[in-house]
């Protein structure tokens, strides 16, 4: 098989041993003749009255609430779930709307106003399972102080394009939003809250998982207004965005500080799947396969211009000894300061650099980078695979890679020469996940 189809099977394998649908039945029982609901090793028993609702919110919150469904049976009492756009597969009973991904728009607002209207009817007393997965920044709208949708979509771009970290652009999310940083909580009625979750994000931080809107937390809107002039782009914020952090600076310096959000009292979080374990499993497949795998960690965060100088100096010390075919595992997700107006995603991007970076080696050498929700930014595509000959077969064609890099154009260059992957959404996401096979 060809080399750059083997590391996409590759890839693809290790989406198969992370779908919820496959993990999920071993994590939540249901004891229905007992009337107990068992997560991992906690159990709940619930009196005859109690009933049990299901929300969710994020990327794999559609295949999480089929799996729940199929545990749940007929004790299901009702559900709704916010999903990302042209999901391909709903649960029966438990309602979907969908939303918008990466960036919140009117649909995302509303569906959210229906997740509310749910939560605030929810009986006292009944056990409430919170379905939490990457997306949920954009999925769950709700702009603070009546700032309109426009100038939250228009803020979220601005900062996913300012080269800010995931958990910079939080800082920011959390302080013009009334659902995130544990601002959902206040919706609740005296419930018990199980919070089943995905992790996409570094260190597997609760605070930062889609915002954390369900983990109390402290919120500061001084630390929120550093990070923008950090990135050099409070000037270009919509007024009314500039108005609402200005007059609750103010308001938190007269009050002696941040302020941190209240939790419920009977709340319970557990991370069922992360980027750290799929990157695990796949080390364990590929060292099946016959690899020599060095799993790089903790996982990446920061500017893709970083990532790309921290491979190169991983491969370089693999090259040292050429005696075995090796694998380098690496995950996280970068951060790309976008300053062209083409079309890609931070896999894509790393991808097209590696390209020119491995054009100069004389021995086959694999990169593939995707995201493991399958969509790798405002593209349909997950990533994309090059290998040492990308870059000069581009150019023998008449196309110029850099060209490409510098429009931040990735999308449309591995449109013309090929290597995408696509996979469709996943139903799951853990991060992005890279591979580097060398072969002796």
């Amino acid at each position: 098989m060809d080399p750059k189809k083997q590391a996409i099977q590759f890839f693809k394998s290790v989406l198969k041993n992370v779908n919820p649908r496959e993990f999920l039945p071993d994590v939540v029982q249901w004891n229905q003749e007992n009337r107990l609901l068992s997560v991992y090793d906690e159990t709940f028993e619930l009196n005859e009255d109690q009933k049990i609702f299901v929300i969710g919110t994020g990327k794999a919150s559609p295949t999480m609430a089929i799996a729940i469904e199929k545990i749940l049976g007929s004790d299901l009492e009702e559900g709704f779930i916010i999903a990302p756009p042209d999901t391909e597969t709903s649960p029966s009973k438990i309602e979907m709307m969908e939303g918008s991904h990466p960036l919140p728009d009117e649909n995302s607002e509303e569906a959210t106003k229906k997740l509310l209207s749910l939560i605030k009817e929810i009986p006292h007393d009944s056990i409430v399972i919170n379905l939490l997965s990457g997306g949920t920044s954009a999925l769950l709208c709700k702009p603070a102080d009546d700032l309109s949708i426009e100038d939250f979509q228009k803020t979220y771009k601005i900062l996913l394009e300012s080269g800010a970290d995931i958990h910079e652009v939080n800082i920011v999310r959390k302080a013009i939003s009334d659902v995130k940083g544990g601002r959902l909580l206040s919706f609740f009625n005296d419930v018990t809250l199980i919070d089943l979750v995905i992790s996409d994000v570094p260190n597997d931080e609760l605070t930062s998982i889609g915002s954390g809107p369900t983990t109390p937390q402290q919120i500061s809107y001084d630390k929120a207004f550093k990070v923008l002039k950090k990135y050099m782009v409070w000037n270009d914020l919509p007024h009314d965005v500039r108005n609402h952090l200005a007059d609750k600076m103010d308001t938190e310096a007269q009050n002696g500080g941040s302020f941190k959000t209240n939790d419920l009292s009977n709340h319970q979080q557990w991370i069922m799947s992360s980027a750290s374990k799929v990157a695990q499993k796949t080390k364990d497949m590929l060292d099946q396969k016959g690899y020599e795998t060095k799993l790089i960690e903790p996982a990446w965060s920061g500017l893709v211009d970083d990532f790309e100088d921290h491979i190169m100096n991983h491969l370089l010390e693999s090259l040292k000894d050429n005696s075995e075919n090796k694998a380098l595992i690496f995950f996280g997700e970068s951060t790309v300061k976008v300053t062209g107006d083409g079309l890609g995603g931070r896999n894509q991007e790393i991808a097209l650099r590696m390209a020119k970076r491995l054009k100069d080696f004389d021995q086959s050498i694999i990169f593939l980078s995707a995201g493991t929700d399958g969509i790798d930014g405002p593209t349909d595509m997950a990533g994309a695979v090059v290998d040492q000959n990308t870059y000069e077969e581009a150019k023998s064609n008449g196309i110029n890679p850099d060209e490409f890099i510098e429009n931040n154009d990735s999308y449309h260059f591995f449109e013309k020469v090929g290597g995408h992957i696509k996979t469709g959404p996943t139903g799951n996401n853990v991060m992005d996940i890279q591979l580097v096979l060398i072969e002796k």
